[in-house]
């Protein structure tokens, strides 16, 4: 099974986490039916400062002919602010990407550097938010109209709720959810009232999910005080942004969070949530798990295959039971004498081992 995937490794520690879901791909392709072939797509603030745009047209025209796209992060601290990350809203909308689909699971080898006490989420975490990715405040409608005004419209279309929000039924559904949650602004946002009706028009072709809203606000101590209690969430653009790093943190680290950028008629796009981390770039510390748990996400959404992303995720949850990154090693180490703190690539070839002797049973 041949599969082409464009490699986008960006600034920062983007290159040292895509090296090792690079090793992950690899073994999957040394040892299962699938023949990974690999095309590198430059992108980025480094790219920028050499040729002038932060998305070569090669990179795109590479990407948009590919079967999936792994991404790791954009962003230096000597650009102005938006010249290398604006890349990522070209990619959203020139591909159609109107799916954000970002898990944040915690899995039991981390409970317990979780910041929430044990009684919070005693029944594990497991969360999918699901964010509408190409409309709202981050269409960029409007800019700074003079030195005392600046203005950005917050505008939906139709098309876009509509199809954001079948999408996450459709997918607690799959997932065998029993609820589903929509999380806007209703009591203050025209764009809100605008998105809870068609989330509940849509909700009659569902009987058997039970539907919730809740307003932003809300929600995000909804999220503190019984993160157990929630399965799919849908919601807007810059409201997903948000809820979805504070949900990712729950997990221990954003280090841990993978996401998937969807079009299901289209190429799609896997990234980890952490951005590029200048301050840590170069010192092999990062933890590349989120970009490995985009790489399960790959497989499962783009490539239609769980079984291979329930190898991979068991893969990273038995390498965590013995080894850590810094930023996910626990805050009383006296207690674990035998877990060992690792590297970035130590963590990566940690796992890769793990998968390698599960694909070779």
């Amino acid at each position: 099974m041949e599969k082409k995937i464009a490699i986008a490794k960006g600034d920062g520690i983007g290159p040292e986490v895509i090296n090792e879901g690079l090793k992950i791909l690899k073994i999957i392709s040394q040892y299962s039916d699938y023949e990974l072939k690999f095309v590198e797509t430059p992108l980025g603030g480094e790219v920028y400062k050499q040729t002038g745009t932060n998305l070569p047209k090669s990179s795109f025209e590479q990407m948009k002919s590919s079967d999936a796209i792994l991404f790791g992060a954009i962003g230096l601290p000597d650009l102005p602010q938006g010249i290398a990350e604006s890349a990522i809203l070209k990619m959203r909308q020139g591909l159609d990407l109107y799916i954000n689909l970002r898990p944040v699971k915690l899995y039991k080898p981390l409970f317990e550097i979780c910041p929430l006490k044990p009684e919070f989420y005693e029944n594990g975490i497991d969360i999918s938010i699901i964010r509408e990715n190409t409309e709202g405040l981050y269409s960029r409608i409007g800019g700074i109209v003079n030195n005392n005004t600046a203005v950005n419209s917050m505008i939906y279309t139709r098309k876009a709720v509509e199809r954001i929000i079948k999408y996450a039924y459709k997918y607690a559904s799959r997932k065998g959810h029993s609820e589903i949650i929509s999380v806007d602004k209703a009591n203050m946002l025209a764009c809100s009232e605008f998105w809870r009706e068609i989330f509940l028009e849509e909700g009659k072709h569902y009987p058997n999910l039970s539907k919730k809203n809740f307003y932003v606000d809300a929600f995000c101590q909804w999220l503190i005080r019984a993160p157990s209690s929630i399965q799919t969430v849908v919601t807007e653009n810059m409201f997903g942004d948000i809820i979805s790093d504070e949900a990712a943190f729950l997990t221990g680290s954003l280090g841990m969070a993978a996401s998937a950028n969807i079009n299901p008629d289209g190429v799609s796009l896997f990234e980890p949530i952490h951005g590029s981390a200048p301050d840590i770039a170069g010192r092999n510390i990062a933890n590349p798990i989120g970009t490995i748990l985009s790489c399960k996400l790959m497989f499962e959404e783009a490539f239609n295959d769980s079984k291979m992303g329930e190898v991979i995720e068991e893969s990273v949850v038995t390498a965590l039971k013995t080894h850590r990154t810094l930023d996910i090693f626990p805050r009383n180490p006296q207690k674990h004498e035998k877990l060992l703190k690792v590297t970035c690539s130590e963590m990566g070839t940690i796992i890769g081992n793990e998968l390698k002797s599960r694909l070779k049973k």
